[in-house]
């Protein structure tokens, strides 16, 4: 039997308009469970969201964090990041400094 991990997606406001205006969406993944995985679920679902999120190289692209709990994906496996049942993730732009 494949252990199912359901996580929350909580995406700031700007980001929600590729969403239906949804801020938190609840996910389910049974395989693959890692960052790239649930952002091609959600891409299916939400068709174009993934490419507000990566570059063409499949990399984060520099004006978005990404967060699991709390932690920079940036500083942990970036989109190998491995996902867990329970797990939070926070998708927000990234703040310019002045």
């Amino acid at each position: 039997m494949t252990e199912k991990t359901d996580l929350t997606v909580k995406l700031a406001t700007a980001l929600a308009r590729h969403t239906e205006n949804q801020k938190v969406i609840r996910c389910r993944l049974t395989e693959n469970k890692d960052l790239n995985a649930l952002l091609n679920r959600l891409d299916g679902q939400f068709a174009g969201l993934r490419a507000v999120i990566c570059d063409d190289g499949a990399d984060i692209v520099d004006s978005i964090n990404v967060y699991v709990n709390g932690d920079n994906v940036r500083y942990l496996q970036g989109l190998r990041t491995p996902l867990k049942h329970g797990d939070v993730i926070n998708i927000i732009p990234a703040a310019a400094a002045g």
